[in-house]
């Protein structure tokens, strides 16, 4: 395996340096703005300088404003915000199809962590470059990893793929059988936390400010109290947000009874955990006084309803996404991990957010497309606390731009008409054309512009091998093959 410090001929292409001198203008198509009304612009144009969106108005107007820029024709096309993936874990791209109808303890213990402890940096880099292609060819241009063992690989493979994101460690201090971890990977509170302030002062700003470091807990069952106020402490000095797995499901709702004395929510906020800056990711066994009680401390959400879909956490039958929205939380969409949702396609993600709840609430208004489209970019944006940059495309913010394609016959016969709609309920990622983060293209016309995919597929195949036979991975076969 080729070492993830040494990018062997062809697998990749460093970013362009520049943009061109007088911008590029991306027009003729619906911008859907996302700004604070809503707007969408037919017939519409966004101005790029340097990392920048410089301007948004009609194509003509900014065409005539602007004749050196670079055109970009995007005539029949929406141009949205880059989406935001709030949740993912990008070295499990490598186990992909071996999670797959496992009860999910059985799946936390035999598979899932054996994985996470087990594998080395090479296969966490790879894995990261697997997910973070996925990734942009699905329109996605800024993910939140709750933590790896080596976080540093992850940030090298999102610095030379070019992808924006948040990344933290995966931070954990006591042992739990359902999640076995090795005392290697662990530590005192005082050692975790000194790791990660030099995880952040190396990295946090880097690529070019595309690199954010947070804090994070990986479970409430596997993180001392002494431990969760070192993070909560040092996220507070550091200015950064913290970033947890938390009330899954009923199995860690009674484990957390058993151990603690509490449930999940309840033994964090007594540890002065919960605040603007936590990120609490599949929340599917938070109850209704849970519920209000985060939203009186404007706690952020992720949701993850394809990972809980096919992990049976319950999130969609037993979950309160609706009244959380309803009481004006801020609710991201995540897709977990590669081998956990087992796509990273977030419109298929936001079809599941729109119509799941429909369904067990019997009730066709609530959440809907346009809402899980805003838990795609702008929500999902504020849950990461950087919608003052990305999440919506508007003068001053940075150059994360999606660019879909809306000739496909799904589209039609209206293809402009509720476009938004049409994306979230008629199509999918594969309709993404084009994506730019920072205001360079990573992908163009379908072809991802910072590495090979031929080169990119063998070396995932190789590391996942490789993976496999670290952590002892069982691969089953589910039907005879001859």
């Amino acid at each position: 395996m080729t070492p993830p410090t040494t990018i062997h001929p062809g697998a990749g292409r460093p970013l362009a340096k520049t943009t061109p001198a007088h911008g590029i203008v991306i027009a003729n198509g619906t911008v859907v703005t996302m700004n604070r009304e809503r707007q969408l612009v037919a017939d519409g144009a966004v101005l790029i300088k340097g990392d920048r969106i410089a301007a948004i108005g009609k194509a003509a107007d900014l065409l005539a404003a602007n004749p050196g820029a670079e055109f970009v024709d995007a005539t029949g096309c929406l141009v949205t915000p880059g989406f935001v993936d709030a949740h993912n874990h990008p070295a499990h791209f490598l186990s992909k199809g071996l999670l797959d109808d496992v009860e999910t303890g059985r799946r936390w213990a035999t598979r899932l962590y054996p994985f996470d402890t087990k594998i080395g940096p090479d296969e966490c880099y790879w894995g990261s470059m697997g997910t973070f292609a996925e990734m942009i060819r699905n329109g996605t241009t800024c993910f939140a990893d709750p933590g790896g063992f080596y976080p540093e690989e992850t940030i090298r493979a999102a610095e030379r793929i070019g992808i924006r994101g948040v990344v933290t460690r995966s931070i954990t201090d006591i042992h739990d059988a359902g999640r076995p971890t090795p005392d290697a990977l662990m530590g005192s509170p005082a050692e975790i936390v000194d790791g990660m302030k030099r995880l952040y002062g190396e990295h946090h700003g880097g690529a070019e400010g595309r690199i954010r470091v947070w804090m994070g807990l990986r479970t409430v069952m596997a993180t001392s109290d002494e431990l969760c106020r070192a993070v909560r402490d040092a996220a507070e000095l550091l200015g950064v947000g913290i970033h947890a797995h938390l009330a899954i499901n009923p199995l860690e709702t009674q484990q957390c009874l058993r151990k603690w004395g509490a449930r999940p929510v309840e033994r964090y906020r007594r540890l002065g955990l919960l605040g603007p800056n936590f990120l609490a990711v599949h929340m599917g066994a938070a109850d209704l006084s849970e519920v209000e009680l985060l939203a009186g401390l404007d706690v952020k959400i992720g949701h993850c309803p394809s990972a809980s879909m096919l992990g049976a956490f319950g999130c969609i039958s037993h979950g309160h996404f609706p009244e959380m929205i309803a009481a004006g939380m801020t609710v991201g969409l995540g897709s977990d991990a590669a081998a956990i949702s087992r796509f990273l396609d977030l419109v298929r993600v936001m079809y599941l957010a729109a119509c799941a709840h429909k369904d067990v609430h019997y009730d066709a208004e609530i959440m809907g497309a346009h809402k899980a489209f805003e838990m795609a970019t702008i929500d999902g944006a504020r849950a990461l606390l950087w919608d003052d940059a990305i999440g919506s495309l508007e003068t001053g913010k940075l150059a994360d731009i999606t660019i879909v394609e809306c000739s496909g016959l799904e589209w039609h016969p209206r293809p402009a008409f509720n476009p938004v709609a049409n994306l979230v309920y008629s199509s999918s990622g594969a309709a993404v054309r084009s994506v730019m983060i920072n205001g360079r293209f990573v992908m163009r016309d379908r072809r991802l512009l910072t590495l090979e995919e031929d080169e990119l597929r063998a070396a995932t195949s190789r590391a996942a091998a490789d993976a496999v036979r670290l952590a002892g991975l069982p691969e089953e076969q589910r039907w005879p093959v001859i």
